[in-house]
């Protein structure tokens, strides 16, 4: 085949490329045309009240066209529908993410709040907490041992986890109502015995118990006691034991028992549950 038959073959594609182009814009405009006309014919019989009538002969007339514009109605709605339904959708998975989002963060502020309280200082029964400790019940109870209990029990408490006293039991020589500190011995003497005996061999019997410092023969100087000998004393426990020796290295010795008070924590009702059994030495 010549360079010119090419040619010639190239032209002719082309012709029939433009006349095919031509003709679909024809087509595409009388549609338009038509629709208009249609459009505007069914204004006028709106008006004259046989609107109806024209567009039932209109359809009957271009079948094909009506049926292009039903089926494109049909596609226009329902692409419609389906993106409403989409972000409907995703409108709801929004919605239970906000939420689980909501209760998340709700968990986590309990638990942050539930975190802290427990981190609090100071002693168990101001911060909502209970420590643990381990105390040695000896001497006239129905089964002595090693117990545990926590900080805000009474000695009371720990001689009723022992099966109680023995009738041979002196409580008189005991306080009965000091708290039980971590590592304490709990010395329960029988009528008649000298708990200065008690002691001997076992310096922490005396210093832990109370029945020395509370009872009558040896007072806690709370000038010159640290922090296990102040918390023999009723109402002390290891977090005022500790505010005692700090507002005595920064203020110096107590003057009187009444200064104790001048401690944060200690107040006059705490003070009456103690000041028998505290002295501030020889001046």
């Amino acid at each position: 085949m010549s360079h010119c038959d090419i040619r010639v073959l190239d032209r002719l594609g082309h012709s029939v490329s433009l006349i095919r182009a031509e003709r679909t814009r024809s087509a595409f405009l009388a549609s338009v045309n038509e629709i208009i006309r249609l459009w505007r014919i069914l204004e006028i019989g709106a008006e004259r009240g046989d609107g109806l009538l024209f567009f039932k002969d209109w359809i009957r007339i271009h079948q094909k066209l009506a049926l292009l514009l039903v089926t494109g109605v049909l596609l226009l709605f329902g692409i419609l529908g389906f993106a409403l339904l989409a972000m409907g959708s995703e409108g709801e998975d929004d919605a239970e993410e906000l939420l689980l989002d909501q209760t998340y963060l709700a968990e986590s502020g309990k638990k942050a709040v539930a975190d802290t309280t427990a981190s609090l200082p100071g002693e168990g029964i101001d911060s909502g907490t209970d420590v643990i400790v381990v105390v040695d019940i000896k001497g006239a109870v129905q089964n002595p041992g090693v117990y545990q209990g926590d900080e805000n029990m009474r000695v009371v408490d720990m001689i009723a986890l022992a099966g109680g006293l023995l009738e041979t039991a002196d409580d008189r020589a005991v306080n009965l109502a000091q708290r039980i500190t971590d590592q304490m011995v709990i010395y329960i003497p029988t009528i008649g015995e000298d708990p200065g005996t008690v002691a001997d061999g076992n310096e922490v019997s005396q210093q832990y118990t109370g029945t020395e410092g509370e009872t009558g023969s040896e007072k806690v100087n709370i000038n010159t006691a640290d922090a296990a000998q102040l918390q023999t004393l009723t109402g002390i426990g290891e977090k005022k034991a500790e505010l005692i020796i700090a507002y005595r290295k920064e203020n110096g010795s107590f003057q009187t028992i009444e200064d104790i008070m001048e401690v944060s924590g200690i107040g006059e009702k705490t003070f009456e549950g103690f000041k028998e059994a505290i002295t501030v030495g020889s001046k």
